[in-house]
């Protein structure tokens, strides 16, 4: 399906203005030759600052977490939550930190904002043993800077494949790609498949995911954050990400919704209760859903206990999400703040907390893996889905078995792929979205390879740190949609 044009002038890639006005952050007040900010006294806690945490009331599992520490530890810490948005955290926190009016000691970042703060010299080096513990997959690496250690993954994230066992067989939901899974679905008078289609970060998640789906070994960005893509890699990508969001070809369809949502959107869409949309009659709803591990408890608590549910990994590779824990570069007590960040990220008991609340945990011995587990990694040849049986009593939300979903996470983190790399990571973004928008929108006459031709000429440009010109003159860079929540990645 596409999306109708009137607005694209003023809805594409304004996810993204508060980026493109800050630009890529080019230091600020910070500096680290002038004099120390005086250290507070002990009674003065330290302060993390946070996105906002939807895993539970009154801050949710992190806030949890800092609660546990100020059990044991003699200066305290605070948390401190921005705003729900994720382009609302990344002004906030740059505003704060280059005025030098914010006083924060320790930041939980965005793990594609991590470049960019380090290169604007917004947060400090760390010492490497904190990257010492084993972390699962590709984690770790994204805390490194110019081979220096500047964050410590605190919780990762990766793209999980929610379905209804009474509307596709699981052995189905794993021969992808997507579109080939779709043509094995009986023709529907509605969406089978509902994602995150929105002009926000999951826009562009879902299109590096259809990318990697038809091209696994494709990069658009190399170590030193240059652009290396090839037209012929970004057409395949943006044809598979065509194919399924079309609904014009009478067959199985993308929820229309998905055009317009976010995170919680689509949950809402695909976890159909007991007399709501559709009146909970069988088959209605999407079968299929993309969305991170935090969707499953909301969606065990909120679908109808009759209708059979799982999760499997994605058919192709899942982009790398998640938070790192790195110390604001103007921080007093560096040293505490960095045995916070140890305690949060090394500590067993507190990442297997993170596994209970729905996130996915960055240590390895978390999962019941590794040196410190009590079994070998999974097959992840073959992974097993997680599941829930029709018939569940009304009141006894699902909760999987601990062990399988541990397992069905390691597997899909350990065929994820990290974002790129880059101080520049937002203005590659926005473009990602104004173009795929553009394509995506009925009447804009723009198809897969006239789209793959503009990112290819356009994203070398915005990896350079140089604003872009808009060529069709319509402010395409303007106004628009809010950003992506927390959970966005």
């Amino acid at each position: 399906m596409r999306r109708t044009r009137g607005s694209l002038g003023r809805t594409v890639v304004a996810a993204v203005l508060p980026a493109l006005a800050v630009g890529c952050v080019s230091g600020g007040p910070l500096d680290p030759d002038g004099p120390a900010l005086p250290v507070p006294p002990d009674d003065v806690p330290l302060v993390v600052v946070s996105g906002s945490d939807l895993t539970g009331p009154d801050g949710g599992v992190r806030r949890a977490l800092i609660d546990r520490w100020n059990e044991v530890a003699t200066v305290k810490a605070e948390l401190v939550e921005l705003p729900a948005t994720a382009n609302e955290q990344r002004a906030e926190l740059i505003g704060g930190l280059q005025s030098g009016v914010a006083r924060y000691d320790v930041l939980n970042l965005d793990v594609t904002w991590i470049p960019e703060f380090a290169e604007a010299g917004l947060i400090a080096e760390l010492d490497e043993e904190l990257a010492a513990p084993a972390f699962v997959a590709d984690t770790a690496a994204g805390g490194w800077w110019r081979d220096r250690l500047y964050a410590v993954p605190f919780n990762t994230d990766v793209g999980l494949l929610y379905y209804r066992d009474d509307l596709i067989s699981p052995t189905d939901v794993r021969n992808g790609p997507l579109s080939a899974v779709y043509r094995r679905m009986v023709t529907r008078g509605e969406g089978v498949y509902v994602t995150q289609l929105r002009p926000y970060e999951g826009l562009t998640v879902n299109t590096l995911e259809a990318l990697w789906s038809v091209v696994p070994d494709a990069e658009l960005v190399d170590g030193r954050g240059a652009y290396v893509g090839r037209v012929e890699e970004l057409e395949r990508g943006l044809t598979e990400l065509a194919t399924i969001a079309d609904t014009d070809g009478g067959g199985p369809r993308i929820s229309a919704a998905s055009l317009d949502a976010d995170e919680s959107a689509a949950i809402d869409v695909f976890a159909v209760p007991a007399g709501g949309e559709g009146d909970g009659r069988p088959g209605a709803g999407p079968a299929l859903m993309r969305n991170w591990p935090f969707a499953l408890n909301r969606v065990a608590e909120r679908a109808d206990p009759a209708i059979r549910l799982g999760a499997t990994t994605l058919p192709g590779p899942g982009a790398l999400g998640g938070q790192s824990l790195a110390v604001a570069a103007n921080s007093p007590r560096a040293e505490m703040a960095e045995r916070l960040i140890s305690f949060l990220t090394a500590d067993r008991d507190n990442q297997e907390r993170l596994l209970e609340a729905g996130f996915a945990p960055a240590l390895e011995a978390a999962y019941g893996i590794g040196e410190h587990g009590a079994a070998d990694p999974p097959d992840c040849a073959r992974p097993r889905p997680v599941e829930r049986g029709s018939g569940l009593p009304p009141d006894e939300p699902w909760r999987p078995d601990r062990e399988e979903y541990a397992a069905l996470l390691w597997c899909a983190l350990d065929g994820a792929r990290a974002r790129p790399a880059t101080p520049y990571y937002q203005q590659f973004s926005a473009i990602i979205q104004e173009e795929v928008t553009a394509m995506l929108t009925s009447g804009s006459g723009q198809n897969a390879r006239t789209t793959a031709e503009n990112l290819h000429r356009r994203l070398p440009r915005a990896l350079e740190g140089r604003l872009d010109e808009d060529p069709l003159g319509e402010g395409r860079l303007g106004e628009g949609a809010p950003g992506a929540e927390d959970h966005a990645g």
